[in-house]
């Protein structure tokens, strides 16, 4: 992530407006014209093995990517099903303590088990405890507009317990999600406590922006999502939306996000991606190609990951500092694959 000017936004709608993918490819071949992988050995993949790659520096101050490959023993359709709809709250090592589908539209009472997990006892959920009634309208350390940062301290008030500040965060988290469901990237509303405002769209925008053949590739996912803008008119993806509650950096850390699938040909496309993150980062994506391949009686899907961040730590961090928080990114998300695969073989 979770962050332009309009000169920049219009050089890369234009740079990515694009040709559809062929309906049927040969993934090693597709994979050289856009991935950092040229060396790919499906057996070793069906077998477990786990590629990855570091992105390179970016411009942009705050953003980071890495690349993974790896594979899964089934197909294509039920990969993306299960990126969907897996639990990862059934793996420990993930940290995440609530992971919760939302309905289209979003209704209020779908936030309402948030207080169940506000144990102040819990050093994490302390830190979003303490920032959350430290909240005023002229200071904040969440990621918050002013608005939203005056209607929750007027809220909470002077009573300082889950049951409220859980109920506060649900008015503001449901009103998030409705407007970007209302809306989608168009009015996305921005972090106003930083040293200037944050729009987490932006960010996502340029992320993206500084990964051309990626984009390139992703064109028609990226612009039927809304994400970007393009020549040809094309029906739009109405997404999946969620919501969750995790640790990073060792604090509680809420988010809204959305996933947007698109098949082509005999293989997928998707895009998962945070559009409100409460702290740490600003914003998060992960560009998914999912396709079929079997190795001698093996069969399964091999799937590509490009994980995308920006975090404001990264704006005054020097090369190796930059570098080194890149292999961090990998490490995480290596955490998540092989939950992800283990979640196969769980009932």
């Amino acid at each position: 992530m979770r962050r332009l000017t309009i000169s920049l936004i219009l050089s890369f709608c234009c740079a990515v407006c694009v040709t559809v993918p062929a309906k049927a490819s040969d993934p090693l071949v597709a994979l050289k014209q856009f991935g950092d992988f040229q060396k790919i050995d499906i057996k070793r993949l069906l077998e477990g093995q786990i590629l990855s790659h570091r992105g390179p520096l970016m411009d942009f101050s705050h953003g980071i990517s890495s690349q993974l490959l790896f594979a899964v023993p089934t197909t294509p359709a039920k990969v993306v099903k299960q990126l969907q709809t897996w639990d990862p709250t059934r793996c420990p090592s993930l940290k995440v303590n609530a992971a919760h589908d939302l309905n289209d539209p979003v209704q209020l009472k779908e936030f309402n088990s948030l207080p169940l997990y506000l144990d102040p006892g819990k050093y994490p959920v302390r830190w979003f405890w303490n920032q959350t009634l430290a909240t005023t309208e002229r200071r904040s350390d969440l990621n918050l507009t002013q608005f939203e940062a005056v209607e929750l301290s007027r809220c909470i008030g002077n009573a300082a317990n889950a049951n409220t500040i859980g109920a506060c965060w649900d008015k503001l988290l449901f009103a998030r999600a409705s407007n970007f469901q209302s809306t989608g990237f168009k009015n996305s509303l921005s972090y106003d406590f930083d040293v200037e405002p944050v729009n987490p769209v932006s960010h996502l925008r340029s992320l993206l922006l500084e990964q051309t053949l990626i984009a390139r590739e992703f064109a028609p996912l990226l612009q039927r999502a809304g994400l970007v803008d393009g020549r040809v008119a094309m029906p739009p993806i109405r997404p999946a939306y969620y919501w969750r509650l995790f640790e990073a950096d060792h604090r509680a850390t809420l988010s809204l996000g959305a996933f947007y699938v698109l098949q082509v040909g005999d293989h997928y496309q998707v895009l998962d991606l945070e559009y409100y993150v409460s702290g740490t980062y600003y914003t998060s994506a992960t560009l998914y190609e999912i396709w079929p391949i079997h190795d001698g009686g093996k069969t399964g899907s091999l799937v590509w990951a490009n994980v995308l961040c920006s975090a404001p730590a990264l704006q005054f961090a020097a090369g190796i500092e930059r570098l080194a928080s890149g292999i961090i990114l990998i490490l995480e998300f290596k955490k998540c694959v092989r939950c992800f695969q283990d979640s196969f073989n769980t009932p």
